[in-house]
């Protein structure tokens, strides 16, 4: 009876197992974790799957009939990195192990390099288990962490004794009254060596300090600012100094770039003192009078200063001379946000001079030349606008149109799409060409049906209808160039309305009649005002844009030269 019952539950056990498992089912029936079968996979321990889903019941029994083999096989292969073996040997042993001592059991053949990790080697973790199992290897780790501590109070002693007498370039630098680049300019010469650490023997230092000649030779090299050039001169700075510089007595060495505000940089000028102590030679310069000016009071040097233009008045004598060689108009404009100058200019018939004839110009000038890096030559927005103002402002050119629709607050944008009012005005002499409300036409099939008398339909008083308004319209524009209050919305209303009466744009349908596409910004925010109004404004708009920017400079003819 007991026989049959067994066999019953091996026959109940047997079905309830499936024909096929998966990673995870097989971790459980070995009684594994899950990564133990990734793991045996990866070494081969384990056979890939031979099913779809995973492994048949026959390949799964088998696996697990080699578990303990599978558990040992993967036990050889965990390895950990060296910071780790380090960690795991202080548990096992509570020796001080570091890093370089795991390394160093590893080449007297106590660790197995059995894999790597980026290029690091990867230790064996079972070889490192026998480390704290072994009396004999414990005893080499610890002679290994002895001879490293040993050599680590041995150097460490090195140290405090070359550092006692020794000092760090900062020091070393404060100690001669230099700076720290002038000593490692010296240093690079091969008068003095640098140690350990960077650092300089104090008695090589006390040897430089004893040269005379070589601590002149580092403070006459020494660059310094204008400010610290006057303060060394006991003179004002900029009252006094400004005048040293121009009389042409010193020329900076170089310069240093210095950030003004948030995005801008300036070149700084950095002046050798040697050149700056010579001065005080200076035949015939009354240095005592300078030095006895009281603030407010005018320089005594001014009598020795040439006369070297500003960066303003070189770079306005440049733009006046090109005006001058080229017969155009030339703008220069200071723009304080960027600390830079800008030049832009109007074109001959033949549309010179370039950006690049220019910029060799400006190469070639004596005083501009210097400004040059500071100068934007052509290419400006405004520039361009202004140019293209020029050309609608000759007389009979041009006229400006504006137009209001029916919209009133809260806006309305279908009610002002409906024309109103529409004004035009003479681009040169602001002479009204037109003016007057317009009664809007009907739209297709609502002919003669009684209009709605809201405030926003409502024709304003005196309106005309645009039949016959647009002959008078086609009459002041024809010939001209228009320029648009507002580009989409004037040429929209005219066209809406004219194809309302049935009635042709003809001049007024052709791009090349208007100034500015439909597209393109307005020259300024007129929205909402009578239509006379925004022409006037409008107008004033454009002749701002026609003067440039800055400082204009027109051609002097001949009799105005000799003048």
């Amino acid at each position: 009876m007991t026989e049959a019952v067994a066999s019953a539950t091996e026959e109940t056990l047997a079905a309830d197992r499936p024909e096929v498992v998966n990673g995870a089912e097989l971790a459980g029936e070995l009684g594994v974790p899950a990564w133990t079968v990734t793991r045996g996979l990866e070494l081969g321990l384990i056979p890939p799957r031979d099913k779809s889903r995973g492994w048949s019941r026959a390949a799964a029994d088998g696996i697990a009939s080699r578990i303990e083999e599978i558990r040992e096989g993967i036990a050889d292969h965990e390895a950990l990195g060296s910071r780790r073996i380090a960690d795991l040997l202080i548990e096992l042993t509570e020796l001080a192990v570091e890093q370089d001592d795991v390394q160093q059991l590893a080449e007297r053949g106590h660790l197995r390099v059995i894999d790597e990790y980026k290029g690091w080697p990867l230790y064996a973790v079972r070889d490192a288990r026998k480390v704290g199992e072994s009396p004999e290897i414990r005893a080499v780790l610890n002679e290994l962490i002895t001879a490293r501590l040993e050599e680590r109070a041995r150097r460490e002693a090195e140290r405090r004794e070359w550092h006692a007498v020794s000092m760090a370039p900062v020091e070393a630098a404060d100690r001669l009254g230099w700076k720290v680049d002038e000593l490692g300019t010296i240093a690079r010469s091969g008068r003095v060596t640098a140690g350990k650490d960077g650092r300089y023997a104090t008695a090589d230092l006390d040897v430089l300090a004893a040269d005379e000649e070589l601590c002149e030779q580092v403070l006459g090299d020494r660059l310094i600012r204008a400010d610290e050039a006057a303060g060394l001169l006991e003179i004002r700075h900029p009252t006094d100094w400004k005048h040293v510089v121009a009389a042409g007595w010193i020329t900076p060495k170089t310069t240093t770039e210095a950030r003004v505000g948030r995005n801008r940089w300036i070149d700084v000028p950095l002046f050798e003192t040697r050149a700056v102590e010579a001065l005080r030679d200076l035949p015939g310069v009354p240095w005592e009078e300078v030095r006895a000016a009281k603030p407010g009071d005018p320089s005594p040097l001014l009598e020795f200063a040439r006369r070297t233009p500003s960066r303003a008045d070189a770079i306005h004598q440049f733009a006046a001379g090109l005006a001058d060689r080229h017969q155009i108009t030339v703008w220069a404009e200071f723009d304080d946000r960027r600390g830079e100058w800008s030049l832009d200019w109007t074109h001959d018939d033949q549309g010179a001079p370039t950006p690049e004839q220019v910029a060799a110009e400006l190469r070639t000038d004596r005083q501009a030349a210097r400004y040059a890096r500071e100068i934007q030559v052509g290419g400006t927005r405004w520039g361009r606008r202004a140019r293209w103002a020029q050309t609608l402002l000759d007389p009979d050119v041009a006229v400006v149109l504006c137009t209001r629709g029916r919209a009133t607050l809260p806006f309305d944008t279908e009610a002002d799409d409906e024309l109103a009012e529409i004004a035009v005005v003479d681009a040169v002499t602001g002479k009204v060409l037109l003016d007057t409300p317009v009664r809007s036409p009907a739209l297709p099939g609502e002919e003669g049906k009684e209009q709605p008398s809201g405030p926003e339909e409502q024709a304003p008083p005196g309106a005309r209808d645009w039949e016959k308004v647009l002959p008078r319209l086609r009459a002041v524009t024809r010939g001209r160039i228009i320029v648009p209050c507002h580009p989409a919305h004037d040429r929209e209303r005219i066209t809406t309305a004219t194809d309302r009466v049935g009635k042709r744009l003809l001049h007024l349908g052709a791009q090349e009649s208007w100034a500015l596409a439909q597209g393109e910004g307005r020259l300024d925010h007129v929205a909402g005002w009578p239509a006379r109004h925004g022409c006037e404004y409008v107008r004033e708009a454009l002749l701002r844009a026609a003067r440039g920017r800055g400082r204009t400079h027109q051609p002097q003819n001949d009799e105005e030269a000799t003048l």
